[in-house]
């Protein structure tokens, strides 16, 4: 059974870290019995654990017309990166406020989703950089050490919400341990906040343990270099200035860690994935555990909204799946078109369903159902359907850890870094062992295009559609259309300015607004 040390005790350092850093958060009364004063070394624990349990916490913040469960980081931004993409589609079933917008890029400041998106990503800046204050306050109850420890991993945890911001809105508050409490932080455009991020997170780094030897769902060194890979990764996109060769180098510090890939591609992402975790190919997840650590978002947000109860009641069964499903998320045709016959990472159910999405309201019979992230554990994954049902969930909540950053993903990054011009990449070796795992053939040669194909087959629906299709140059415009883009099922050009979102209504008058909007 997987042990999340800091899920009962993270709500011990909630009521230290709720002041907002931006004055219009819609942050909700603290309750008046919550601790707020530490006096144990568990106690610093749960503390650091409230700011990893940022990424799937509900509540906190909201926005009319949306519950809590719809506000949890990992859901909102996943809306963001694949609805918006060619990966995925919301069904009419679902007939929530500002899906439509996303998927079909129609949304304004006033989009539900963007604000969570965008107040989430202030929040855990925020949160992250309280924590780091107070721990001034620890005093004896953690060691020089371990408080250089926490104080790094908090930095890391900022260094993430930053990345989103910079990726998504490229402009917003900028907040450390500095920034007085109550005051109105100075905003930064997409060139200071990268600057600021990368250099903090690369001052981090060294502090953070490596992942052989750091605890279960808390960032390793090879996490923290992997987001810095991001950073570089996107640096031409978010300030002009291309850093492949600085992106290949930060991956080569996770490939040098001497971790590898999982044996099996489909294992990485059911009830007991966290086997992988860490010092595996999951350099980072966000870990879920029913009756511990529990989120409506996070990967049950992704096998309860993409199962569908038009699928027999026997084959739901044998995705874990003892409820009725959700029945709103939907694969759009060209995911599926991507993959070549035999790639078995192409995880979808089809018997009963077209592989088209023209029709919105015909969830029973339009749209296969992808079924990547499941409930079953990886013991009984394969199990003969004759051996009868494995259920694992009849209420909904999910054992799989939502993953942050793979392995594969790095091996990818340096393959495209070659191609863009990165020297010691190794990318044709790194490519095909991707591969070599997913059934498919070696191949001697690779263009970008090839690169971009393989990150859609290996990582669809882990939130970094978007941001490749940006990457690539084939996110707005008319260069590539896929359904739903632009407003009609044929799919039609978008403006140039959407390839950042806009800033939400409630934050403009403090940060001001992006072009275009």
């Amino acid at each position: 059974m997987k042990l999340y040390k800091y899920a009962a005790l993270a709500c011990v350092g909630m009521a230290l870290a709720t002041s907002s850093c931006v004055n219009d958060l819609d942050v909700k009364p603290d309750d008046p019995n919550t601790k707020t004063e530490l006096t144990t070394t568990d106690e610093w624990y749960g503390y650091l654990g409230s700011i990893y349990g940022s990424l799937l916490y509900e509540g906190n913040i909201s926005w009319p017309g949306y519950n809590d469960g719809d506000g949890v980081y990992m859901r909102c931004h996943w809306n963001a990166q694949e609805l918006t993409a060619d990966e995925a589609v919301i069904m009419n079933k679902w007939n929530d406020p500002g899906y439509h917008a996303l998927f079909e890029h129609s949304w304004l400041d006033n989009n539900g989703w963007l604000y969570l998106c965008y107040a989430r990503e202030a929040d855990l800046a925020r949160k992250a950089s309280t924590f780091i204050l107070q721990l001034e306050n620890a005093g004896s109850l953690l060691t020089d050490e371990q408080k250089s420890q926490f104080k790094a991993e908090a930095r890391v945890l900022r260094a993430y919400a930053y990345w989103c911001m910079i990726d998504m809105f490229g402009r917003g508050p900028w907040v450390d341990e500095n920034t007085p409490n109550g005051a109105i932080p100075p905003t930064y455009d997409r060139q200071q906040l990268f600057d600021a991020t990368v250099a903090d997170l690369s001052a981090a780094i060294p502090d953070v343990p490596l992942a052989a030897q750091q605890s279960y769902g808390r960032v390793s060194r090879e996490a923290a270099y992997m987001l810095l890979a991001k950073l570089y990764l996107g640096a031409e996109v978010y300030t002009g200035t291309p850093m492949y060769q600085e992106c290949a180098d930060a991956c080569k510090q996770v490939v040098a860690s001497g971790i590898q890939l999982a044996d099996e591609y489909k294992y990485l992402f059911c009830g007991s994935n966290d086997k992988y975790v860490g010092n595996g190919e999951i350099l980072w997840a966000a870990p879920q555990q029913v009756g511990a650590m529990e989120s409506w978002g996070g990967t049950t947000y992704l096998v309860a909204g993409a199962l569908c109860d038009a699928m027999p009641a026997d084959v739901l069964a044998q995705y874990g799946c003892g409820f009725t499903p959700w029945s709103g998320l939907k694969v759009r045709p060209e995911l599926v078109n991507a993959f070549e016959a035999g790639d078995k990472r192409a995880m979808f159910y089809s018997t009963g369903f077209t592989n088209s999405v023209e029709d919105l309201d015909s969830y029973t019979t339009e749209g296969y159902v992808c079924t990547k992230f499941r409930y079953v554990m990886e013991s009984n994954y394969d199990n003969d359907p004759e051996v009868g049902p494995v259920v694992m969930s009849t209420g909904g909540m999910n054992d799989a850890d939502y993953p942050v950053f793979r392995l594969a993903d790095t091996y990818l990054m340096l393959a495209e870094c070659e191609k863009r011009g990165a020297t010691g990449c190794d990318g044709l070796k790194y490519l095909n062992l991707v591969r070599k795992r997913a059934g498919m053939p070696e191949v001697s040669d690779y263009s970008l295009t090839d690169v971009l194909t393989e990150r859609q087959c290996e990582l669809y629906w882990e939130g970094f559609r978007r941001s490749d299709l940006i990457r690539f140059g084939l996110f707005t415009g008319g260069k590539y259309l896929w359904s739903w883009k632009g407003g009609i099922y044929a799919g039609a050009s978008i403006e140039d300015y959407r390839s950042v979102f806009a800033i939400p209504y409630s934050y403009v008058s403090v940060i001001g607004q992006n072009p275009g909007y």
